[in-house]
C-alpha cells in the first residue's frame, strides 16, 4: 500500500539534508499545470514515472489495447535537476518513449507512483475536485485554465525530489505560507504495454483545432462498442462514426483551413476501436488547442493533444490498438 502523509512545516525542518542525494529534484511554481495532466491519465491507480533531462513523462495502459502517456517538459518548472550519470549507473536503461512515439535512448530513471495519492497530494490546499480540467469546454480559454495567474488566491508551488529506487517520492507544497510535506511511498517500475506505434511507417495524419474535434466526441453514441474512424485522400477526408442503441452517428471533415492545419494520407483505410478506450481521452481534448491524429499502417491510432500554458506547451499521447474484425479483439501486438 502507498502511504500519505502530510504536515505543516517550518522552514527549518524541511530543508534539512538527510539520506542519499537527489537522483531528481524540481520546484513549481504552480502545481495546476501537472495536476491537469495527471488527471489526463487518471483513470488507473498507479503509474509510471519515466525521469529524463527532458522531463517528466507519465504512463499508464489499459487492456492491453490503450497506452496514455503525459510529457510534462523540464521547461515547465522553475528549476529542474536530474543526476543523468547515477541514473546511467543503475542495473537496467529502460526503454524510453518520446513525444512522438518514437524509441529514444535517452538516460532515464523510472518509478512507478500511486497516481491517486500523487494527485491528492499536490491539491492539498485546494483538493482534488478544484481546477475543473474541462473548463475549457464551457467557454474558459485553455490559457487561462492552465496559466499561473489563473488561481486569485494564490498559486501553490511545490518542490518535488526523489532519491532513486527504494526511496520514497518526496514533494513540498508552500501557499500564503504554509508548508506541507508529503512522503509517497513508491514501487518497482511496471513497464506499460509497448503498442509500438512507431515500429510501422504512419500512413495517415492530420492536425486539426481541438474545438472541432470536441463537437465530434460529444456526438459520439456512448451506447456504442465501437468508433469507426477513416482518413481518405477523396471526400470525405475526415469521417468518425458510430453505431448504437440510438441509431448510428456520423461526422465528416473536410480540408478546410478553418478546421485542419495539416493533413496527409498515404493509404486509404478505415479502422475502428473500443469506444471505452477513445472516450478516456476526452480532459485532455477539453485542455487542448490543437490535435494530431495519426493511423500507421498497420492500423493503431495515435491521438496527441497540444496543452499550452504560459511558459511552454505539454503534450498528452493516447495510442490505440484496432479491432479485429472477426471477434472485436484488439490486434495482437506481435504480428
Amino acid at each position: 500500500m502507498a502511504s500519505l502523509t502530510s504536515r505543516v512545516a517550518t522552514a527549518a525542518n524541511v530543508n534539512e539534508d538527510d539520506g542519499p542525494p537527489a537522483l531528481f529534484k524540481a520546484k513549481l511554481n504552480n502545481v495546476r499545470p501537472l495536476v491537469n495532466m495527471l488527471r489526463a491519465v487518471g483513470f488507473r491507480t498507479r503509474v509510471l514515472c519515466t525521469i529524463s533531462e527532458t522531463g517528466l513523462v507519465f504512463t499508464v495502459d489499459e487492456a492491453q489495447a490503450m497506452v496514455a502517456q503525459s510529457f510534462f517538459r523540464s521547461s515547465l518548472f522553475s528549476s529542474f535537476f536530474f543526476d543523468a550519470s547515477a541514473a546511467a549507473a543503475e542495473d537496467d536503461q529502460p526503454e524510453y518513449v518520446s513525444e512522438e512515439g518514437d524509441s529514444n535512448n535517452e538516460i532515464v530513471t523510472q518509478v512507478t507512483l500511486p497516481l491517486d495519492k500523487l494527485i491528492e497530494c499536490l491539491t492539498l490546499f485546494y483538493g482534488p475536485g478544484s481546477g475543473g480540467s474541462s473548463g475549457s469546454a464551457h467557454g474558459i480559454s485553455t490559457s487561462t485554465l492552465l496559466g499561473a495567474a489563473n488561481d486569485l488566491r494564490g498559486a501553490t508551488t511545490a518542490e518535488l525530489e526523489y532519491k532513486g529506487p527504494g526511496s520514497d517520492f518526496e514533494l513540498m507544497l508552500e501557499e500564503n505560507g504554509i508548508i506541507s510535506a508529503c512522503r509517497l511511498a513508491t514501487f518497482e517500475p511496471e513497464p506499460a504495454v509497448n503498442l509500438e506505434f512507431s515500429r510501422y511507417p504512419v500512413v495517415q495524419q492530420l492536425i486539426m483545432r481541438s474545438d472541432w474535434l470536441r463537437d465530434a466526441f460529444n456526438e459520439l453514441d456512448p451506447t456504442s462498442d465501437a468508433v469507426s474512424i477513416s482518413i481518405s485522400a477523396t471526400e470525405p477526408y475526415f469521417r468518425i462514426a458510430t453505431i448504437g442503441d440510438n441509431g448510428s452517428t456520423e461526422m465528416t471533415y473536410a480540408r478546410d483551413e478553418r478546421i485542419v492545419d495539416a493533413y496527409f494520407c498515404n493509404e486509404e483505410m478505415e479502422n475502428r476501436y473500443k469506444l471505452s478506450l477513445v472516450l478516456r481521452c476526452r480532459s485532455a481534448l477539453a485542455m487542448s488547442d490543437k490535435s494530431k491524429v495519426r493511423v500507421n499502417q498497420r492500423g493503431f491510432l495515435c491521438l496527441q493533444f497540444m496543452i499550452p500554458t504560459n511558459t511552454d506547451v505539454s503534450f498528452v499521447n493516447y495510442i490505440f490498438a484496432p479491432l479485429v474484425s472477426a471477434d472485436d479483439e484488439p490486434a495482437d501486438l506481435q504480428t
